[in-house]
């Protein structure tokens, strides 16, 4: 649809951005990296763009991880953390790239990552409430706070919000795209009777999202 558009339209960045988007929804993720990279060499680098491609590295990520291919694992998750980092240093107040650096930091295990995983919290948690102070419209925002009380093993902060999850519904939370994320934040979680809180929340999101565990 993107390439059919007139090219004042198709090469808008924004459109760009989309189209690498669904090349990797459509498991193109490595074409999708090459076209988010050329768009920072030909329009300069922004904190969306290399969350972007932190996202797809992260995905490549999950899939070796599937596959029990330990190697392409670790290097891929260097990539996403190394990319996070880029677009968190782009801007502060953008809480995509931030969000995303607690559980990947966890997960990589190096010395001083449980560190890097709260300062970057901390850091997305301030641009989260920046954002709703400043009243921003943005349909990511409560999503990203339910991601990051349960990276911060907040079970009582997760337990108001799944409240407010099943009040205004599963789609307005994207909870399609999150519970992966909430369950690596839960298997990660130290404290066991603080991981057993947070799973309790697990479950009442999957119920509500109708996935079973």
């Amino acid at each position: 649809y993107i390439d059919a558009l007139p090219q004042a339209i198709s090469q808008l960045d924004l459109v760009q951005e989309q189209r690498s988007l669904a090349l990797s929804k459509t498991g193109d993720h490595l074409q999708a990296i090459a076209a988010l990279e050329a768009l920072i060499q030909r329009r300069g680098d922004s904190a969306e763009r290399q969350g972007l491609i932190g996202g797809r590295y992260k995905k490549l990520a999950s899939l070796a991880q599937q596959a029990g291919d330990a190697g392409a694992w670790r290097a891929h998750l260097e990539q996403a953390i190394w990319h996070y980092e880029q677009g968190m240093q782009c801007d502060l107040n953008d809480y995509y790239p931030s969000c995303n650096l607690p559980r990947l930091y966890k997960a990589r295990g190096d010395e001083g990552d449980e560190q890097r995983a709260a300062v970057a919290a901390q850091v997305a948690m301030l641009a989260c409430e920046r954002a709703k102070a400043r009243g921003a419209q943005d349909e990511w925002l409560n999503p990203t706070l339910l991601g990051l009380a349960f990276d911060a093993g907040d079970a009582a902060t997760a337990r108001r919000l799944v409240a407010d999850v099943r009040r205004e519904g599963p789609a307005a939370w994207k909870l399609d795209s999150t519970l992966a994320d909430l369950e690596r934040s839960v298997a990660q979680v130290a404290d066991a009777g603080h991981r057993a809180a947070l799973t309790v929340q697990l479950q009442a999101l999957r119920s509500i999202a109708g996935v079973q565990a």
